[in-house]
């Protein structure tokens, strides 16, 4: 049997639909031997998720899928594999993003009441598992309501619309840094979506992939459940080429995702030990 990893899941504590330690306990059903919890813009489930791997004996490590402006027309998606949650400038950096989000929710509220639809912002903090409200409690309120039952339409209709405040995000190059402050390794997210740089030719992804070389990366996803063997390719011979780590994952969102299966993607996507092997050594 072989090894598999997947280093790319998300739990309740972003826009996932399982619980962090429902997630290690699936993992260890299906015999997955290394994974990494990656809630965007979210530290908060890792302490829950990596406590139930150490009892099940999976290898785990801590991240986050952070949302970062590559200019002010595109974001992408930087992963964090292996960083220290306790690392004080990547809290500081990190906490003050999530105050920011926080304070926003209000007008992102008052924007979806113009167009029909009133949620109370008393009964989302009653709802909220955690420290700050942030677009991830409006998206699951959206759901667990029935208010829209197609998840990327969520986003695509209602909340990507709403552009974020200057202190909600925080640029790509500063991802990275922050990153590198809490000792862990970054990896650009599924080069090939739109959050990320879909739309350009391989010549011009590789040029801006060199450019976050320069900031700091150290990686690349070369697995993941939406590329095609041409985007796989297209990874592996830039990871090659520049020396950089590779990563891999399914972006597991649970019920979300329906057809997503944690490990595994679309039921084909083999991540090798060797890999987790390779980030853990670095």
């Amino acid at each position: 049997m072989k090894n598999i990893i997947d280093l790319h899941t998300h739990s309740v504590m972003s826009d996932g639909s399982d619980k962090p330690l429902e997630i290690i306990k699936l993992a260890s059903e299906n015999n997955i031997k290394a994974i990494a919890l990656t809630d965007h813009d979210s530290i908060e489930g890792n302490n829950d998720a990596e406590s139930e791997a150490k009892k099940r004996n999976i290898d785990f490590l801590p991240g986050i899928e952070i949302s970062a402006k590559y200019d002010e027309k595109r974001l992408v998606h930087i992963l964090g594999l292996g960083i220290d949650m306790n690392n004080k400038k990547f809290l500081e950096v990190y906490n003050n993003i999530k105050k920011a989000r926080e304070e926003s929710v209000s007008n992102i509220l008052k924007i979806l009441k113009t167009k029909g639809i009133d949620i109370s912002y008393n009964v989302l903090r009653e709802r909220c598992i955690k420290k700050y409200l942030d677009r991830y409690d409006i998206y699951n309120y959206f759901l667990t309501e029935k208010i829209c039952t197609k998840p990327q339409e969520i986003w695509d209709k209602y909340l990507d619309p709403i552009p974020y405040g200057p202190d909600e995000l925080m640029d790509v190059r500063k991802a990275i840094e922050i990153i590198r402050e809490a000792n862990g390794l970054s990896f650009l997210s599924h080069y090939n979506k739109k959050i990320g740089f879909s739309g350009y030719s391989n010549n011009e992804i590789e040029d801006k992939v060199v450019e976050l070389i320069n900031y700091g990366l150290d990686g690349l996803e070369e697995y993941y459940s939406d590329f095609t063997e041409e985007n796989r390719v297209f990874a592996k011979n830039i990871i090659d080429k520049y020396n950089l780590l590779s990563s891999g994952g399914t972006d597991y969102h649970g019920k979300n995702r329906i057809d997503i299966e944690l490990g595994k993607g679309y039921k084909n996507l083999d991540v090798p030990y060797e890999i987790f092997k390779k980030i853990k050594k670095h």
